[in-house]
C-alpha cells in the first residue's frame, strides 16, 4: 500500500505587511489588525494593532505562559491590578505584564485608544482570539459566560468581577 506524504510549506522567513493590512476581527468590541500572528512566527511571539472604543476592554485575567506589551499610539488605556490600583498610560506610554501578572485594561476615555500590542510566545493568546471572534461576529458570544471557559482552554485565567 502506498502512503502520501503530505509536506507543510516552510513558514515565512519574512512578513511585511503595510498599514491598514493583517487579518483582523473583533474581540469584545475591539478590532485587532495582526502584524505577525504567533503561527507566522513558529510560536516566537504575535504582534497586532488594537482599537479600543470607549468603554471596551479585558476583565482581569492573566496568562499562564505568555508575556504581553502595550505601545499606546492614541489615545488612553487604563491598566488595573488586583490590589485595586491602576494606572492610565497615553500616547508613548509601555506597559509590559509578564506571565501570571493578573491586569485587566479598559479605554476608561471618551475617544477610542489605540495601541500596539506583542505577546509572547503569543500562540495561546491567538488561538484565544481566533476562537472567541467567531462566536463575536455571530452574535452567540455571552462574555461573562464564555470568555472563562475559553480562556482555561487557551493557558488564561479570567477573575471574576471584584
Amino acid at each position: 500500500m502506498n502512503e502520501m506524504t503530505t509536506i507543510a510549506p516552510a513558514p515565512p522567513t519574512k512578513i511585511f505587511r503595510a498599514a491598514g493590512e493583517g487579518p483582523s476581527h473583533k474581540v469584545l468590541g475591539m478590532e485587532h489588525r495582526y502584524k505577525l500572528l504567533a503561527s507566522e512566527s513558529q510560536g516566537q511571539f504575535m504582534a497586532f494593532e488594537i482599537i479600543v472604543p470607549p468603554g471596551c476592554g479585558a476583565p482581569m485575567h492573566e496568562h499562564e505562559r505568555d508575556t504581553e506589551s502595550f505601545y499606546i499610539l492614541e489615545g488612553e488605556i487604563t491598566a488595573r491590578f488586583p490590589d485595586g490600583s491602576s494606572r492610565i498610560a497615553r500616547k508613548g506610554d509601555f506597559i509590559w505584564f509578564g506571565a501570571h501578572e493578573a491586569h485587566s485594561f479598559a479605554n476608561e476615555g471618551t475617544v477610542p485608544a489605540k495601541a500596539f500590542i506583542v505577546q509572547s510566545p503569543g500562540t495561546e493568546g491567538e488561538r484565544f482570539f481566533h476562537e472567541v471572534a467567531p462566536l463575536e461576529e455571530a452574535g452567540a458570544l455571552v462574555p461573562e459566560r464564555d470568555i472563562p471557559v475559553i480562556a482555561t482552554r487557551h493557558g488564561i485565567k479570567v477573575m471574576p468581577p471584584a
